[in-house]
């Protein structure tokens, strides 16, 4: 497992260092040479790179010449959401069992790419993340915070007790997503590639929101539903602080 990137790596130095095995540099400034001389004191093994194979090892280049081989991934606490600044409310995403690696990789990519504040995943039945759902997500994973919670159903209820609205994405929702009121601080919840929200998720969902068709194919996939959806969220957000849109 990689964790790539200035930011992430400083992090996982510092909070999950026992779960790193080596560096990887590809660079050579200030503050790479910092994180250099942090790994050193922690007694984790260095070695230096060409970028162009740094990047053939992990598959993207967002990694900022540095990265960190870890044993497993070091997933966030959900605490940690709370901890970050929340002038915006940016939304989080809760995802309902994605089972399919490239899926799940491409749900990341989007939610980063669309300022989500993190993503949230059940322990069982779904996806966890890998290799191969590192390579799809395109060095998302080392700038998203992703919670692996035990069970959904109480964490939606504990978003639900910090203020949180849950607006649970399902083909056959209540509200087109264009008509639904998006301003509350906002959880979306996407559910399985086949069989979308399990009926317990979809109860604890506050409303539910689906994405109109306007052609014959009267379904998407989970990324390209949570990237409309998330994409519509950020649309309101920047309308309302009247910033300009491009």
């Amino acid at each position: 497992m990689w964790i790539s990137g200035i930011h992430p790596a400083r992090e996982s130095l510092l909070a999950r260092s026992s779960f790193i095995r080596e560096m990887r540099v590809a660079r050579d400034d200030r503050r790479v040479a910092e994180l250099v001389e942090t790994a050193m004191k922690l007694g984790i093994s260095i070695r230096h790179e060409r970028r162009d194979a740094l990047t053939a090892l992990l598959g993207h280049a967002h990694h900022q010449g540095i990265a960190l081989h870890m044993t497993e991934f070091p997933y966030a606490s959900l605490e940690s959401l709370f901890d970050r600044p929340s002038g915006e409310h940016e939304p989080l995403v809760i995802l309902d069992c994605i089972q399919d690696p490239r899926n799940l990789g491409a749900v990341l990519r989007c939610a980063c790419f669309l300022g989500a504040a993190g993503v949230v995943i059940p322990r069982d039945r779904s996806a966890r993340m890998t290799d191969a759902v590192m390579k799809a997500a395109a060095g998302a994973a080392s700038y998203l915070p992703i919670v692996q919670v035990t069970n959904l159903v109480r964490t939606i209820e504990d978003l639900k007790g910090r203020g949180f609205w849950t607006a649970g994405l399902e083909v056959e929702g209540g509200k087109s997503i264009y008509e639904a009121d998006l301003d509350a601080p906002l959880a979306l919840v996407v559910g399985n590639e086949q069989k979308g929200l399990r009926p317990l998720v979809r109860r604890q969902c506050d409303f539910l929101v689906r994405i109109p068709a306007s052609g014959p194919v009267q379904s998407l996939n989970a990324a390209a539903a949570c990237a409309i959806a998330l994409s519509e969220v950020q649309r309101r957000r920047i309308a309302k602080r009247g910033a300009p849109l491009s």
